[in-house]
């Protein structure tokens, strides 16, 4: 019997400190959300109270937020100084946000979790789960990352599953929370394909020539892949400075014109580059047909045998994996060793493979943890299809003793 036929709810919480241990260790069952029988199943598997090492998710339309900090409704930072009080105000936007797109934090899929200190992480778990019914446990990754309003120490961005069953992208504006009318919070996916297109760096002048650049290849790609800048679900920004954020986002809207803005997100990198923008799309229904995950690399760019420049997913299936940390303090081949063999085990476990990933992101905080990356990929991956990737220096990952981590979203192998 696989994990994905298992249903039975999650009844006993594996806390076992920072560190996680190996998936064939433990034998914990994935949970089913219980409100309307919705078809999320959790498998916590070893990971801390509050997550899921992998989210699997089918038939449902997905809201995709924006990045979220700690902003009353003015637009005015709260609590500075006072963690816990951020992280309230940071849950209370993520929910009214979800509420305003037909969701709510009982539907979470995924979560990502910007702050200044590891403990900040952790707290961000525990308040959560004081929200949440306990068969729900979100996949969780973490970074620590400069944030693009000064003072504030946490921020957030989401998947969760959301209600209806349109054939387009709608993009919504939460009046809960501070923002403005031509720029989204949460953008909706609808149920089945959805379009990845890993992180694009250019260089030059940040606000003009840089996003300019990276943004007009992302929209040139779409194009030849026949879908337009509504299909654009989600962009995602890795910048130096983060406080460029601003800037940065006009130049973006730029390619959205007579439309809402999709939700952005920020992380400040360490890059020789200033800049590098992922996207999230929908792929659109087909006569034509095509495998559960196709790879596309446009006619003028080199194929590489460590990431792909487009994943094409048309199965409705998807599953979220936790961001991967290395069991013990450690720092290059043997935490990379440790944290793609988990990655493996994990993936064995909910059905799919390491030829079945279509996004990987990949936080390393040195340049021996990214070297690693590197090494390792061609090692693990079907150098035909290996995985849309970013890969970003930060200036620390969630788990204080590792360099590195990396979260995936993969489909399963039909085996």
């Amino acid at each position: 019997m696989t994990w994905r036929y298992v249903t039975a709810v999650f009844l006993a919480a594996y806390m076992l400190g920072p560190a996680f241990c190996r998936a064939d260790e433990t034998s914990a069952q994935p949970a089913t959300a219980e409100a309307g029988e919705l078809p999320i199943e959790y498998v916590p598997l070893d990971a801390p109270e509050g997550m899921s090492q992998a989210v699997m998710v089918q038939g449902l339309p997905l809201v995709h937020t924006r990045q979220l900090l700690p902003l009353d409704a003015a637009g005015e930072l709260v609590g500075e100084g006072a963690v816990d009080e951020q992280i309230e105000q940071v849950l209370d936007n993520l929910e009214a946000v979800l509420k305003d797109a037909g969701s709510g934090l009982d539907r979470l899929v995924r979560l990502h979790v910007y702050a200044l200190a590891p403990p900040t992480i952790v707290r961000v778990r525990e308040l959560l789960g004081k929200r949440l019914p306990p068969a729900v446990r979100p996949a969780i990754t973490a970074v620590l990352t400069p944030l693009p309003r000064r003072g504030a120490e946490v921020a957030l961005d989401a998947v969760a599953a959301g209600t209806g069953s349109g054939d387009g992208v709608v993009r919504r504006r939460s009046e809960a929370v501070a923002g403005e009318a031509n720029r989204a919070d949460a953008a909706v996916l609808p149920p089945g394909g959805a379009v990845y297109l890993s992180g694009l760096p250019a260089d030059g002048g940040l606000t003009e020539s840089a996003v300019d650049r990276a943004m007009s290849e992302l929209m040139d790609t779409l194009d030849l892949l026949q879908l337009e800048p509504e299909h654009v679900v989600q962009v995602k920004v890795f910048l130096r400075p983060v406080t460029s954020a601003e800037e940065v986002l006009r130049e973006v809207e730029k390619f959205f014109p007579d439309q809402m803005t999709p939700p952005v997100v920020f992380v400040e990198w360490l890059a020789s580059v200033p800049i590098e923008i992922e996207m999230v799309a929908q792929l659109p229904p087909s006569d034509e047909g095509g495998e559960r995950l196709e790879f596309f690399t446009p006619p003028e760019v080199r194929p590489s045998h460590i990431f792909s420049r487009v994943a094409l997913v048309r199965a409705d299936r998807k599953i979220y994996v936790s961001g991967q940390y290395a069991r013990k303090p450690s720092r290059g081949e043997p935490q990379a060793i440790y944290v793609f063999e988990q990655l493996q085990e994990i993936l064995d476990q909910v059905g799919s493979d390491m030829r079945h990933l279509a996004k990987a992101t990949y936080y390393v905080a040195d340049h021996d943890a990214s070297r690693w990356v590197d090494r390792t990929r061609p090692t693990v991956f079907d150098p035909q299809r290996p995985p849309a990737a970013s890969k970003a220096t930060v200036h620390a990952v969630g788990m204080e003793g590792r360099t590195m981590t990396i979260d995936m979203i993969a489909v399963e192998s039909g085996r």
